[in-house]
């Protein structure tokens, strides 16, 4: 005779989640999703905003490459991660495609301006310097007034 919790364990889901609630939290907390459906509408059943937050997840989770994310989420807690179950089958390579060509058409730089924006409120960060990767730029030359403490950009 089994017990009652061997019963009640044969109706439980296991799921490793490992660090992604805690991502998926601080995308609400950054507001992507809602900045994404602001920018890039459509009239698909998953909104873009959790397609993106997915391929965040995704990412990472570490697992490479970045398609077939169905079968990524058909192994997650989708209502623990997103607050709402959704089907892993939502995240198809079709409906992530789709989504994918969304963000090229508005600008990826733009939803990305935005939320890092949103970031800088959010965490009352400092705006009045802004560094980026420019490993893809040569630069070269002497430039007027750049010295260490100074205010035109110091070039080391």
């Amino acid at each position: 005779m089994e017990s009652p919790l061997a019963d009640l364990a044969k109706n439980v889901d296991v799921c490793q989640t490992d660090h992604l609630p805690v991502i998926a939290a601080f995308c609400r907390q950054l507001s992507i999703d809602k900045i994404v459906n602001r920018l890039v509408p459509t009239e698909m059943n998953l909104d873009p905003g959790t397609v993106v937050i997915g391929m965040i997840l995704d990412t990472l989770s570490g697992r490479s490459p970045l398609y077939q994310l169905q079968d990524f989420f058909q192994h997650q807690d989708t209502e623990l991660l997103f607050g709402e179950p959704i089907p892993f089958t939502a995240f198809n390579d079709d409906a992530v495609g789709r989504v994918l060509d969304r963000l090229y058409s508005v600008g990826t730089m733009k939803i990305f301006t935005e939320i890092s924006l949103t970031a800088c409120h959010r965490f009352d960060l400092a705006t009045d310097r802004g560094h980026f990767d420019t490993t893809s730029v040569n630069v070269w030359g002497d430039y007027k007034d750049s010295q260490a403490g100074g205010d035109a950009p110091h070039i080391t």
